[in-house]
């Protein structure tokens, strides 16, 4: 994922097909200072054409837009920037739209009714690769990927240890690095090295993708895992 320097603002990207959307989008990056706007589009092409001229750190992408959509625009930039930060933005949480954009490489789905403060963090979690989703969307991702697979599988044993596949767990919750750093008492660079270890044994690298293959071979159950309190989601 891309990181912006500490030193700067980060830079970002917006395309919405709605002009409102978008103003609301310039009135709130203009109040925070550590964001700003360089761009807009209205449209799928204009989205991708854009960013080849910027190259912002993030991108915040609506799906359903005229002429070329964001699941295609999105497609098109992560397939040509395999650094590109992309970070789904719409009205749409059902499966269809959350599995066309993940495929095509988001770094996050939020819904717009997030709040501002969850955008900001949704951002930071998007370069920092943790892969933000609206709670509604983590649960619909999941039971896209349970609903294929029969109830009391045996999980497929890839080598794990008992740690990765503690890990693992608290994925499926949606915890970001820290969070499960502080869960598993060890460092946010530790987590980010069971992740590498993980990923290697599966056989694929983005969190979205561990934590699908993860759901896949029945390593967890995402019905039967310890809730997380709100309070430490937020943390």
């Amino acid at each position: 994922m891309s990181t912006a320097p500490s030193t700067r603002a980060v830079r970002v990207l917006v395309a919405d097909d709605d002009a409102l959307v978008r103003e609301a989008y310039r009135s709130f990056f203009r109040t925070t200072p550590t964001y700003t706007l360089v761009g807009e589009a209205r449209n799928g092409n204009e989205a991708h054409d854009t960013y080849a001229t910027l190259l912002p750190d993030v991108v915040l992408m609506d799906l359903q837009m005229p002429t070329c959509s964001g699941i295609e625009a999105t497609s098109r930039i992560c397939a040509r920037w395999s650094n590109a930060c992309v970070v789904a933005l719409t009205t749409f949480g059902t499966r269809e739209y959350i599995v066309a954009a993940l495929r095509a490489g988001a770094s996050g789905y939020l819904l717009k009714d997030t709040g501002a403060h969850n955008l900001v963090a949704g951002i930071e979690q998007a370069m920092r690769g943790d892969m933000p989703m609206s709670a509604s969307v983590r649960r619909q991702l999941v039971d896209s990927v349970t609903s294929d697979n029969p109830v009391g599988r045996q999980p497929v044993d890839i080598g794990l240890t008992p740690r990765e596949t503690e890990l693992l767990g608290w994925l499926t919750q949606g915890l970001t690095n820290v969070q499960i750093g502080r869960q598993m008492y060890v460092s946010e660079g530790s987590v980010k090295q069971y992740l590498a270890h993980v990923g290697d044994k599966m056989g694929v690298k983005s969190r979205t993708q561990i934590l699908v293959r993860a759901i896949q071979l029945n390593i967890v159950d995402p019905h039967s895992l310890p809730a997380v309190s709100e309070h430490m989601a937020a943390r």
